[in-house]
């Protein structure tokens, strides 16, 4: 994993001396292993080098072919490196070295804009096709990497960080409003998959290219898995095997390393199968033991992810690394003295876990960490379970799902089942006033409650609008279409825009077996029947997984405890009690004013004070991390109210 920028002037000026690398300097710690540039005429093109596989330490980038003609930089790894390597040789491409880049290069010699389609891994590249004065770009199918661009007039630049875009003095800094009130309302903060918190400077949406000419930017979807035809097998136990196959191929290719391997290690079902594969399969792969992370309640014998850690740990081979709540008032303060330095404050609300892992893995000698991204999106929860019942009209399903509900401890179950029977015996006009009522109700809940009235009326009513337009345009009675969406849409890249540059903070690389675009393709083609929440969640995954885990881990049946909501808890106390430039009532009500409510702003103060309330301090927190964000941006210009 490394960086990348770029500049392209369609008018044939020269590119600026030092233009690039600037962008390059202000992303100079993806860079641990150097910095080069590529500056010819009116293009110019820098990479940040982070070398993690083998086949990287023959790799220099930017990396041009032999006349020059074709330039690429490339942040990522290809994943079906063998299986390329053989096409492209077939087909009578001529490969320099083993590195990924070169395979990438040769590549878009061989396909032209086809090739995405053909490249199976981790990645995001650009390739300056000179012969075509075209820039063309791709991002992977599930989002593990990405990268933020701005349309200049005349211009076009790229760069893996924003503040590599910002340090060209040449893009005015503007807030969009819209992607802050994504931020304060976390029901929303997945739906935009293209806009920042800067307006005109944009992120490419998963499983996307785009080519760039002086005739103006395009953008398309390659990658299309609902439109792939379904798997049938012979039983459950047959998918089981299959889904395995694709687990081994995902997890074998992403244990090239130069250095010590880790991997999370939760407890859970994902990272557990994860790291259970490797200790009984693939121990011969690494040149050390697997070292594992994993994050636990500082009561760990009340915690039930440590009773299964535990349980992965008693064969040995594995060099477990243990982090408790206990947090020191140090770590937060580290933590959060990284505010100025983020591009969008997003890091700050959801990243304190993964960057407590990722500190520790690379204190402990990991360039490379597994872990199980995208895993719960493979299987149905206890909700589409239920939708798809109804629509698929299995009724005789409903007791297992019940039991399945009772055995996982998932509160409500009848409840649930009697508002979706309701549901779908309502008529339409009937459902769009309760969801009128509804949305009004939701103006006062806990994520909107904070806003001025006005405000949050007109963000529920844009976003449910868009909301219903997606979902009319995609509105189906396909199993497959309607699961794809949950890979096509913002839902899991932002999970990988927000944690992979915590990873890269700390010089480390994260890798997702489960976000694998071909495990992603088998868990769409499943029949329905592998998916559901029935007779346990993720039932196929646990059959599985026979031999491979711990009976007391394989059949867990807690699966809402993760810990780390206890981090959290102490790094608001550290805020409250050590970060007064943070904790501050009135900094954050002048700050946010056009937004938040001062009244209301003080009562969940006061609030919070009598009684400490995790859920109130969390979202006190969330308001105090955005005021301090956007003060530490002098340079952000920041519009009315009326601009929403």
């Amino acid at each position: 994993m490394s960086g990348i920028a770029g500049i392209i002037r369609f008018d044939g000026a020269p590119i600026e001396p030092g233009m690039v690398e600037k962008m390059t300097a202000a992303m100079a710690h993806r860079g641990p292993d150097g910095i080069n540039h590529w500056v010819k005429g009116s293009v110019a093109l820098g990479q940040c080098m982070l070398r993690t596989t083998p086949e990287s330490l023959e790799e220099t980038q930017p990396l041009s072919n032999e006349d020059e003609s074709l330039v690429l930089v490339m942040d990522g790894r290809v994943d079906n490196w063998e299986e390329l390597r053989r096409e492209l040789l077939g087909r009578g491409a001529v490969l320099r070295d083993r590195s990924d880049a070169e395979l990438v290069l040769r590549a878009y010699e061989v396909w032209g804009e086809a090739c995405p389609d053909r490249i199976i891994g981790e990645f995001v590249f650009f390739i300056w096709d000179a012969r075509q004065r075209r820039l063309f770009g791709a991002r992977d199918a599930a989002g593990t990497r990405h990268f933020y661009y701005h349309a200049g007039k005349g211009w076009f630049g790229f760069a893996s960080e924003i503040k590599g875009l910002l340090a060209l003095e040449c893009i005015e800094p503007r807030l969009n409003e819209s992607r802050l009130l994504d931020y304060l309302v976390v029901e929303f903060d997945r739906d935009d998959e293209i806009g920042t918190f800067y307006q005109d400077i944009y992120r490419l949406p998963t499983g996307h290219a785009m080519s760039v000419t002086e005739r103006g930017t395009k953008i398309w979807r390659y990658w299309e898995p609902g439109n792939l035809s379904a798997n049938h097998f012979a039983s459950l136990d047959e998918c089981a095997e299959a889904f395995l196959e694709q687990l081994r191929i995902a997890v074998k290719c992403r244990l090239r390393s130069i250095g010590p391997v880790g991997a999370m290690l939760s407890g859970g079902l994902d990272s557990s199968s994860i790291v259970g594969l490797i200790s009984k399969e693939f121990r011969d792969e690494l040149r050390q033991p697997l070292r594992t992370f994993s994050l636990i309640r500082e009561d760990r014998e009340n915690c039930p992810d440590w009773l299964s850690i535990r349980e992965m740990l008693k064969e040995g081979w594995l060099e477990p690394t243990i982090i408790t709540s206990a947090i020191p008032h140090q770590f937060c303060r580290t933590f959060l003295d990284h505010i100025s330095n983020a591009d969008e404050p997003f890091v700050f609300t959801h990243g304190l876990n993964e960057f407590l892992i990722y500190k520790t893995a690379h204190e402990n000698g990991c360039r490379v960490v597994l872990d199980g991204m995208a895993g719960d999106l493979l299987f149905y929860g206890y909700d589409r379970t239920l939708d798809s019942i109804f629509q698929r009209k299995t009724f005789k399903q409903i007791p297992a799902m019940l039991a399945a509900y009772h055995r996982h401890g998932i509160k409500h179950g009848i409840r649930k089942l009697a508002r979706r029977s309701l549901r779908s015996v309502t008529p339409e006009r009937a459902r769009a006033i309760y969801r009128r009522y509804r949305d009004k109700r939701l103006v006062l809940g806990d994520g909107l409650k904070l806003l001025h009235r006005e405000i949050a009326k007109h963000l529920l009513t844009t976003r449910y609008d868009q909301r219903n337009q997606v979902a009319g345009h995609l509105k189906s009675d396909n199993d497959q279409i309607d699961h794809a969406r949950n890979f096509t849409s913002g839902l899991l890249s932002f999970a990988h825009e927000v944690y992979g540059p915590i990873a890269l903070s700390s010089g480390v690389e994260p890798r997702s077996p489960f976000s694998d675009r071909r495990m992603i393709e088998f868990a769409i083609q499943m029949p329905v029947e592998a998916k559901l929440f029935t007779p346990w969640y993720k039932h196929v995954l646990r059959k599985s997984m026979d031999g491979v885990l711990p009976e007391e881990v394989r059949w867990r049946r807690d699966i809402g405890g993760h810990p780390g909501w206890k981090f959290y808890e102490q790094l608001i106390l550290s805020t409250v009690h050590h970060a007064p430039e943070i904790w501050n009532l009135e900094r954050s009500g002048s700050t946010l004013k056009r937004w938040i409510d001062s009244a209301s702003l003080s009562r969940e103060w006061y609030k919070y004070a009598q009684n400490a309330d995790y859920s109130t301090g969390f979202n006190l927190y969330t308001l105090a991390i955005l005021a301090r964000w956007l003060s530490m941006q002098p340079s952000l210009t920041q519009p009315g109210l009326g601009n929403f």
